[in-house]
């Protein structure tokens, strides 16, 4: 029911988007869509997890985010080079967002059909802290934000306006076969080094949007931007299935609070370091250093986990 919910009122608001042309008032509808989408994120990660733990079936449902990215912007692409108005484009996605939340409906598996929780390690066996966990994922929201807010900006002086309008749907195709190998990857040597590995490189093609400049080098960081940012909550979110949290906080849905909370402070940050190249530089680091942060949360625990297991 809560997804159900969320999903309602996900596609209430974007049709409302249609309707509404005050800008106090289409602040507000963002900002609750916002809160709807993350709903739905959280309450879908719930069933999906409550369901199955393999691994591909779960990175199907965060690439999602990634098919949903491309076909948006290829949609708004479409609508812009028939003239459209956005009235009419948000009207569009209004009834796509019908259209869709009757097949989720659908999709929804039944709760007599969930696997039975799976028994939590020891506190000293965990993977990391919970709270640590937190800190980690909102730090990387707000690395992620502040690239994902320039990039379409950056992309106009690489002299290219084919790719700074498709840019989101690069971004968004990299997202699709990110998630699935990063959750490979976890399988295989463990969820704390890919995730570590996933926040350096994140970093490090955050870091390489500055040379917009070059149509390889943004080309390269757009694909590794999206091959990373949502393999970070593929990775996170069944890790916090994992850990263990005081008293009835759910885990899932504080690390995502988290992240959004570093998704609002990124752009604030950025705001606050002034106008034009020197500011985007500037944010552009700041959201770096963020995510490196992040990979040091993560690595630190690695290395604990390592020394734990040798002294057992």
């Amino acid at each position: 029911p809560r997804l159900r919910a969320a999903a309602v009122a996900t596609g209430i608001l974007i049709l409302s988007m249609a309707i509404f042309t005050q800008p106090a008032v289409v602040m507000l509808v963002r900002f609750l869509a916002g809160v709807a989408s993350a709903g739905m994120m959280i309450f879908g990660s719930m069933i999906v997890l409550h369901h199955t733990r393999h691994p591909f079936v779960i990175a199907a449902l965060f690439s999602g985010v990634g098919a949903g990215i491309a076909l948006g912007n290829e949609y708004v692409i479409g609508g812009l080079h028939y003239a459209l108005s956005a009235h009419s484009l948000w009207l569009g996605a209004g009834a796509l967002a019908g259209i869709l939340l009757l097949i989720v409906a659908m999709l929804i598996p039944p709760r007599a059909h969930a696997l039975p929780p799976a028994p939590l390690a020891r506190i000293e066996n965990q993977p990391m802290p919970w709270w640590q966990l937190a800190l980690l994922y909102g730090f990387a929201g707000f690395g992620y934000i502040i690239v994902a807010t320039y990039l379409p900006l950056m992309a106009k002086s690489a002299g290219s306006p084919l790719l700074t309008a498709h840019l989101w749907s690069l971004v968004g195709l990299a997202i699709i076969p990110g998630c699935f190998g990063w959750l490979w990857a976890a399988k295989h040597w463990g969820v704390l080094p890919c995730l570590t590995a996933n926040l350096l490189i994140q970093s490090a093609c955050v870091l390489l949007s500055l040379a917009s400049d070059s149509l390889l080098l943004l080309i390269l960081s757009s694909i590794g931007f999206g091959a990373t940012f949502m393999g970070t909550t593929s990775l996170v979110m069944p890790l916090a299935r994992q850990l263990s949290a005081p008293g009835n906080i759910n885990l899932l849905g504080l690390v995502t609070l988290t992240y959004g909370i570093g998704q609002i402070l990124g752009p604030l940050a950025a705001s606050l370091s002034g106008n034009g190249a020197s500011a985007i530089i500037n944010a552009t680091l700041c959201g770096a250093a963020a995510l490196f942060f992040a990979a040091l949360i993560s690595a630190a625990q690695q290395i604990k986990q390592k020394r734990f297991v040798i002294r057992e």
